[in-house]
């Protein structure tokens, strides 16, 4: 019986700016400090949630822990040079991953926003008024300067939305790395396995051909009845109709090859006829406790709830005041209705308080709202650690169902093949017509069909079980359409 495993999410958070009271303390004396101290410090944000969730010490078709796998390169494993130069030439050249880059930048840009806003702004005015008699006119130079004090953790709960959707965009990053990688071996795949059938499946026609002309041969010396030549007929009808299928299947895999690549046309790299790569025998699984880690859905499920709580602090600090300190320079000169006066100025400097007092309850309103929509930030936090454990166990079942069903598969075309080439042997002995030796040889050319099917499910179920594991590429830097066209 396995023994659960208590995970708690790691939640990220930036480390807490020192309090804006505090600081004025030094500025304006112990008295003011300690008042705007405990005004700062009077906190309303609600704590981060941090979700306790029972996980399994290994998943149930993993039951031993073997080394833990590469997910950075894990298309590695197939040891095949020509998949590695697509899926590096995919992660530089794929337009959707540039573009998630650009949404990580775009959101990363603003995470000094935060700090840069309770920081004394200064500002600069002029006005040029007349007199409500229009007797004279006056010309107005101004500067305002205004502190925010980001109290009742109005300024940490804006910190989490911005950090949370920070956290959003770069999980979408990753999530768009894994799923181009995952899509570039697919496609490969397919394309290796569509060629290897167009080749059997011309065979199977050439057979089919020489199985007609015998056939007639055979009824032309009344050694067999009209109708197999019709049957005959029929089975060459039908290899030709099956090998139709083929090159569709090549062009359709290069097509989506060349746009997951950002090219129109798929270029000589995808044209070249290669034989279809088997996946490792071997099986490597991260306990299921690091998925929390792996996971770009379990990533941006984190994100979500760091950024709802953020959200319900701000719908709390917005029912108490906003303060902040203000200082305006004010100068004038008259310009207009009679002698140029000198400029003058007068300076005024106090607190600036804006408190709410009725708002027929659309503040506790959405102050309810928010919490609900944390709450249902941190259901959906669980269930997407759920799935992700549901969908690593069920890749690793289809994974082993897959393995199996290719070995037996392989085993099968190789015996067939065997009986084929012995009655090949028979018919140039002059043993046996060559109808038996194109029976049997149409027979191992099926069975290899099926062979190459199951050899590209086995694969396609190892990529989804390195997938369901978060198989991808590390986010060292965002990539951007500037750096990619540089890289070209």
């Amino acid at each position: 019986m396995q023994q659960a495993v208590v995970a708690r999410a790691p939640f990220r958070i930036s480390r807490r700016a020192p309090c804006a009271g505090h600081r004025l303390g030094r500025a304006l004396g112990v008295s003011a400090g300690l008042a705007l101290g405990l005004l700062a410090g009077c906190s309303v944000a609600p704590p981060l949630p941090q979700p306790r969730i029972a996980l399994p010490e290994h998943f149930v078709q993993a039951p031993a822990l073997g080394p833990r796998p590469d997910l950075a390169h894990w298309w590695r494993g197939f040891h095949d040079p020509a998949l590695d130069a697509l899926v590096t030439r995919a992660l530089r050249e794929n337009l959707d991953l540039q573009a998630a880059g650009e949404r990580l930048a775009a959101a990363r840009a603003l995470t000094p926003t935060v700090t840069a806003k309770y920081l004394p702004q200064l500002s600069l005015y002029t006005n040029q008024q007349p007199t409500p008699g229009s007797t004279a006119s006056y010309f107005q130079l101004g500067f305002d300067a205004v502190w925010q004090l980001g109290v009742f953790g109005r300024a940490e709960s804006e910190r989490r939305v911005i950090t949370g959707n920070s956290g959003l965009a770069a999980a979408d990053l990753a999530a768009a790395r894994a799923a181009l990688v995952a899509e570039v071996v697919r496609n490969y795949l397919a394309l290796r396995a569509a060629q290897a059938q167009a080749a059997l499946e011309a065979e199977l026609v050439a057979t089919a051909q020489r199985r007609v002309a015998l056939t007639r041969v055979r009824i032309t010396q009344h050694l067999a009845a009209p109708e197999t030549g019709d049957a005959a007929q029929a089975a060459l009808d039908a290899a030709r109709a099956e090998a139709a299928a083929a090159p569709a299947a090549i062009a359709v895999a290069r097509q989506q090859l060349a746009v997951l690549l950002g090219e129109v046309e798929p270029g000589s790299m995808l044209t070249a006829v290669a034989p279809l790569p088997a996946p490792p025998a071997a099986t490597a699984v991260l306990p299921p406790a690091d998925l929390l880690r792996t996971r770009p859905d379990i990533q941006r499920a984190e994100a979500a709830v760091l950024r709802a709580a953020g959200e319900l602090g701000i719908a709390r600090a917005d029912l108490y005041p906003r303060l902040a300190l203000g200082w305006t320079m004010t100068a004038s000169a008259r310009t207009a209705g009679g002698e140029i006066g000198r400029l003058r100025g007068i300076p005024s400097f106090g607190p600036i308080i804006n408190m709410p007092l009725f708002d027929w309850g659309l503040r506790q309103a959405q102050v309810r709202a928010n919490d609900h929509a944390l709450r249902a930030a941190v259901l959906g936090y669980r269930q997407t650690v759920l799935t992700a454990v549901g969908e690593t166990e069920q890749a690793l079942a289809q994974l082993a169902a897959a393995r199996e069903r290719a070995t037996q598969s392989a085993a099968a075309a190789a015996a067939l093949a065997r009986a084929a080439q012995a009655a090949a042997t028979r018919a140039r002995l002059g043993l046996a017509d060559g109808l038996e030796g194109d029976s049997a040889r149409t027979a191992a050319l099926r069975a290899a069909l099926v062979a190459i099917q199951a050899r590209e499910a086995a694969g396609v179920a190892w990529l989804a079980l390195y997938k369901a594991q978060g198989g991808a590429v590390p986010v060292t830097a965002p990539p951007t359409a500037a750096s990619a066209g540089a890289a070209r």
